[in-house]
């Protein structure tokens, strides 16, 4: 009985929240490890996700016009097919890599998703007709699907608590740089490959990130979150002594541990049943699926997949320079948020996000309709769409754009994250088929009043966060349970 007070010490102390700086350093490669998976894991699989989103916006006319050319032309709707492609080879991703994730893990289900890549590569660079590139599109959205349900809770799971909300934006840094890279390649002022004659070889890069994975991830260590489920304890406190100090792998391993029994200690995902009926977590479960679909009916596709158009609806003079412009600031905001991330918290970032995604297209809007309808200062009014179209992203990318890519990390117990991202991440690409299909078409029928759907959407979304999610940073999953409680 002595004795028990310092028990419930040590037991405390193993519950803090772990640092990198918590005990002297063990591991002179440790940083190096962490180092590299991050990095392997952003280029080879994230940056995919971004390339192929933002490929096709400045070719909006270089490739339909290349296609009209080889005997095979394709009008709007076709056009807005190919794009929204890309978004069914996301829904078959997501779906079709939950068994694999189960039996190979994190680390070797990504490695095996490159063969989809160098498959696309092929594929969009010999393609003369528009169903050739379907194909390559679907293929490289497989490997998004594979990237967005692995590439965030990946990364999330092997890094200490105390970076963890940095580490986790890494896989959004990937998105954003393949965006913008994919959109510098493409503008026709900065003179690469964004004309008639080159294109092709836009579609040639992402197999060079997928080689980088491949020569570098082999070598990195597995997800510990999955060794204790398929492994054991012994091998998940093996990896993390590889990646943490020694207070901060005991604590993550406490936690694992706790979760583990929480779930039964079966080393089994809960099944999408069994989640669905747990009232415990129905609150998490709610959350998690409309922050995934929120991402997408937000609007922010839109913009990512035909700025260009937008662009030109508004009257700019270089709607390609414009669109690229438009990724830099994307990607100067992605590291700004990583780097607040930790201090603002995710909750703040959030209703940052939908606040200022409300304003911007509500701005968008009165702007054209006071420039067109009204002819009141119609210069003016064109830039002031362009300055809410920057003010769209920067909300996007400080908040929602970084946050949903772990938040299901860190509002789940182990055993069932995956089981809430197999519900979640199809969903979200359920979503981003629906706005990559059809705002093209409705655009064109509605004009400026397509604007109002975003409005409306990201007021909601706004709501249903301020109401329903608790702050997550710095917390463990039993913290943010019990928080949960008050929402």
């Amino acid at each position: 009985r002595g004795t028990q007070p310092n028990f419930v010490a040590v037991r405390s102390a193993m519950l803090k929240q772990p640092l990198l700086d918590e005990a002297p350093k063990e591991d002179g490669w440790m940083y190096v490890r962490l180092f590299a998976t991050v990095i392997s894991v952003s280029l080879g699989s994230s940056l995919q996700f971004g390339f192929a989103t933002g490929s096709l916006n400045n070719l909006e006319q270089i490739v339909p016009d290349a296609l009209a050319a080889a005997g095979n032309p394709i009008n709007i709707a076709k056009w807005a097919f190919i794009n929204s492609c890309f978004s069914i080879g996301g829904l078959i991703g997501s779906y079709g890599c939950v068994i694999p994730l189960a039996i190979l893990g994190r680390k070797n289900t990504l490695l095996v998703t490159n063969a989809f890549v160098f498959l696309s590569s092929a594929l969009m660079y010999f393609g003369t007709n528009w169903l050739m590139l379907v194909a390559g599109r679907v293929c490289i959205g497989v490997v998004a699907g594979v990237a967005q349900m692995v590439a965030g809770s990946y990364m999330t799971e092997i890094a200490p608590i105390g970076i963890r909300g940095s580490v986790g934006v890494c896989s959004q840094v990937g998105i954003v740089i393949g965006i913008a890279f994919a959109n510098f390649l493409t503008a026709p002022s900065f003179h690469t490959f964004g004309t008639p004659e080159r294109w092709r070889y836009v579609f040639l890069f992402p197999s060079f990130f997928s080689l980088f994975q491949l020569c570098v991830l082999p070598f990195c260590p597995e997800s510990p979150s999955f060794l204790i489920k398929s492994k054991g304890s012994h091998l998940a406190l093996d990896t993390l002594k590889k990646l943490h100090r020694e207070a901060s792998a005991a604590a993550h391993m406490n936690n694992l541990r706790q979760q583990m029994q929480e779930g039964g200690n079966k080393g089994d995902d809960m099944s999408v049943m069994d989640l669905l009926m747990a009232t415990s977590l129905r609150k998490q479960v709610a959350v998690g699926i409309v922050i995934k679909i929120g991402v997408q009916f937000s609007g922010i596709d839109a913009i990512f997949y035909y700025s260009t158009l937008m662009f030109r609806h508004a009257g700019v003079s270089d709607p390609q320079l414009a669109t690229t412009l438009l990724s830099l600031v994307n990607l100067t905001m992605t590291f700004i948020a990583m780097a607040i991330m930790e201090k603002a918290g995710r909750r703040l970032l959030i209703m940052v996000t939908w606040c200022g995604m409300c304003s911007g297209f509500f701005a968008i809007f009165l702007a054209s309709c006071l420039g067109e309808e009204f002819n009141i200062v119609p210069l003016f009014m064109s830039n002031i769409q362009v300055v809410a179209m920057v003010l769209i992203i920067i909300s996007f990318a400080v908040g929602v754009g970084n946050v949903e890519g772990f938040i299901i990390s860190e509002i789940m117990p182990v055993y069932a994250k995956d089981t809430l991202m197999s519900i979640g991440q199809p969903l979200n690409w359920i979503a981003n088929l629906t706005v990559s299909t059809f705002f093209p078409i409705i655009f064109q029928a509605l004009g400026r009043n397509a604007y109002l759907i975003f409005v409306g959407l990201t007021f909601f979304f706004g709501w249903f966060t301020f109401t329903r999610l608790p702050e997550t940073k710095g917390k463990t999953i039993a913290q943010v349970t019990k928080d949960f409680e008050n929402y």
